[in-house]
């Protein structure tokens, strides 16, 4: 098991919508354009440094997000990702 979490789009768009914030608002605490945070939400690109922390900085001080609720959406997340990769896997497995 990991012993650190990366902040990814998919926990950043669960912890805005678990405070009923659209990608406008959210965009005005962090100071990133709201076309860049639905892409970062997308994971289309990476998030660069100086986003990142202006993304947990919004999150843990305006929408008063912990980093044990930021570390368990990360665990729901990879773990959706893996539960997908298991049935791809197994789908591909034939039987005989």
């Amino acid at each position: 098991m990991k012993e650190t979490f990366e902040l990814r789009g998919t926990v950043i768009r669960m912890a805005r919508l678990m405070r009923n914030l659209s990608v406008d608002e959210f965009s005005k605490l962090t100071g990133i354009s709201p076309n860049y945070v639905a892409i970062m939400e997308r994971e289309e690109a990476t998030i660069s440094h100086r986003n990142y922390y202006r993304f947990l900085r919004a999150l843990r001080r305006d929408l008063k997000v912990s980093d044990q609720t930021i570390a368990a959406f990360t665990l729901i997340v990879e773990f959706e990702e893996n539960k997908q990769e298991v049935l791809k896997n197994e789908e591909g497995f034939e039987v005989k």
